[in-house]
Parts: structure tokens; C-alpha cells; sequence
């Protein structure tokens, strides 16, 4: 209890505490980017951090560490933010390339727009996707999957008791299956519309050349986008369950990431 009473030590502490969430919340597109603000990310990451102090405060080393080590810890709960920012975020990448995969077969890349969640330029579904699943994430509990995930990794990987020792042959492995599994994903949730898409654009040019005369192309783009907003609201709840199963398991990705740090 004497930290308390000591604000030099217990705001270096909390501060510390806050690098991980802050780092990893900028990563994740829902709440990094323009959807929370510099400030605002801040306060978020301030009070959610508040709550792990004790915690930090029960494992702070005696003598209190020089302002070098202090720097040393942050830098390290910098880069494990952003690995574990990383593996949550690939399914959110995954859902948005999967809306550019779309626009892009049926040729509507040309009203790219900036994305308000990432700041980058993307296609108009994509767009909508990543803002259904924004709203489904934190109406359907995903933002308390993630919290407590982000939570246990400090039992895991304490800010004071925790240096990774990395295997580089497995920490690899495990980030380019992250990846593998996101354009898999990506390509899985695509599929059936760029299918439907792909048979619509084959019975064109199968009209087209029984009757050259008719410019049956000038018809192609509202076609397609007519079959794929069609299926896309008769199969989207079952995408966003399939998304959301897969944000349940981010803890599970976290032990994999510790076996690869031990």
C-alpha cells in the first residue's frame, strides 16, 4: 500500500500498463484509426488499464527500475501489443478484403472511398462489411472476447516478469498462418457471390453471341450487383457467425503465441 501514497512510482506503473492496449487497440481497425481518436484511445486505454494496476502494482520489483529499464518494458509491451493487435485484427482484414474481392469482380473498384475505421482507400462494400461487423462485434459481446483476452495476456506475460525469448521458427509460423488464414477466409467468404457473379457474366456473353446486335454488357455491372447484394443478405448472418466463432478462439491463438516466446 506504501505505492499509493507515492505518485512518482504509481503513474509510472499505470503508464506502463497502458502501452500493451494502447498498441493493440491501434492495430485493430474498430478501435484504432478514425474510430477513436488519439485522446479518446487514450482515456479508453487509461481507465480499461486502471483496472490491471494492483496486478502490476503485486509484481513491481524492489528497487523500483531506473527510467532506462522503465523504457526498456515499454518498448517491449510495444512490440507485444502489436503482435497480439495482429492476431485479432486478421479477421477484420479478412472480412474487408473479402468486399474488395467482391467489388472488384463486378467493377465497382472505381468508387473506392476512405475507409472511416482504417483511413485507407477501399472499395464500397468493403466498407459496409467492415462497419456490419464493427456493430455486430460489440453488440454480440466480440469487444468482451478481446478484452479478456488482452486481460489474461498479462497473467501470461506480466509487464515486469516476461522478456520473450523468441523462437523464430515457430513465432513465424504462427504469423504467416495468421495470414494464410485470413486470405483464406477472405477468399471463403467471397466465393459464392463471385460464383454467382462469374455464371451471370457466362450467360451474358452466351446472349451476346446469339445476338450480336444486342449490347447485353451495358447490363453486366447491374446484374452482378443485383445477385450480390442478393446473396449477401441471404448468407451474411451466417459470415458474421463464423466471424464471430472465430474471435472466441483469440485466446487460443495467444497460447499459441506463447509457446513461441518460451
Amino acid at each position: 500500500m506504501e505505492w499509493l501514497s507515492d505518485p512518482t512510482r504509481l503513474i509510472p506503473v499505470w503508464l506502463l500498463g497502458m502501452v500493451r492496449l494502447m498498441v493493440a487497440f491501434s492495430v485493430i481497425p474498430t478501435l484504432g484509426g478514425q474510430v477513436l481518436p488519439g485522446t479518446l484511445r487514450n482515456a479508453v486505454t487509461a481507465s480499461l488499464s486502471l483496472v490491471l494496476l494492483p496486478f502490476h502494482l503485486a509484481a513491481l520489483p524492489s528497487p523500483f527500475p531506473p527510467w532506462w529499464s522503465l523504457a526498456g518494458l515499454a518498448l517491449k509491451e510495444a512490440v507485444v501489443g502489436l503482435v497480439l493487435g495482429y492476431l485479432a485484427a486478421v479477421w477484420f482484414w479478412a472480412l474487408e478484403s473479402a468486399g474488395f474481392f467482391i467489388d472488384n469482380q463486378r467493377g465497382a473498384t472505381m468508387a473506392s472511398s476512405i475507409d472511416p475505421m482504417t483511413g485507407s482507400q477501399t472499395s464500397p462494400l468493403a466498407v459496409l462489411l467492415m462497419q456490419a461487423f464493427a456493430a455486430f462485434f460489440f453488440l454480440g459481446g466480440g469487444f468482451l472476447v478481446l478484452l479478456e483476452a488482452l486481460y489474461h495476456s498479462f497473467r501470461l506475460w506480466p509487464v515486469f516478469n516476461f522478456y520473450p525469448r523468441l523462437e523464430m521458427d515457430a513465432f513465424g509460423e504462427l504469423l504467416m498462418a495468421q495470414l494464410y488464414q485470413m486470405m483464406a477466409t477472405a477468399v471463403l467468404v467471397a466465393a459464392p457471390v463471385l460464383l454467382a457473379m462469374f455464371l451471370a457474366e457466362f450467360a451474358l456473353a452466351l446472349v451476346s453471341r446469339s445476338a450480336p446486335q444486342l449490347n447485353v454488357f451495358f447490363l453486366a455491372m447491374p446484374i452482378k450487383s443485383a445477385l450480390a447484394n442478393l446473396l449477401l443478405v441471404l448468407y451474411l448472418g451466417f459470415v458474421l457467425n463464423y466471424f464471430d466463432d472465430q474471435l472466441a478462439r483469440i485466446g487460443e491463438n495467444f497460447l499459441r503465441l506463447d509457446r513461441s516466446w518460451r
